[in-house]
């Protein structure tokens, strides 16, 4: 399997842990009047990790970020942490950089 495979697997199963993530929360603010019980904190790490590696995983299959996100977004992503991960999966992965 290639490394680009495996990224593609780890962004499936960060969608599926966010999902079950969300439904907990609903579950907690039902049960506690509306308390979040730490769960945006979680959700909101999840969310930033799934962000920026699915921005990486795009950009290594050859989109320009322009095309991934929004000109205008309001937080504009860690394009270090970004270039971590590209670095990270791009050992078996043929990238053109034009």
């Amino acid at each position: 399997m290639s490394k680009l495979h495996n990224l593609k697997k780890y962004l499936k199963e960060q969608a599926a842990l966010i999902r079950a993530t969300k439904k907990e929360l609903k579950a907690y603010q039902k049960e506690h009047g509306g308390y979040d019980g730490g769960y945006y904190k979680t959700l909101s790490n999840l969310s930033r990790d799934y962000r920026h590696h699915h921005i990486a995983y795009s950009m290594l299959r050859g989109k320009p970020y322009e095309v991934i996100e929004r000109p205008n977004t309001r937080i504009a992503p860690d394009m270090d942490f970004i270039k971590e991960i590209r670095d990270a999966y791009t050992e078996d992965v043929c990238i053109s950089e034009a």
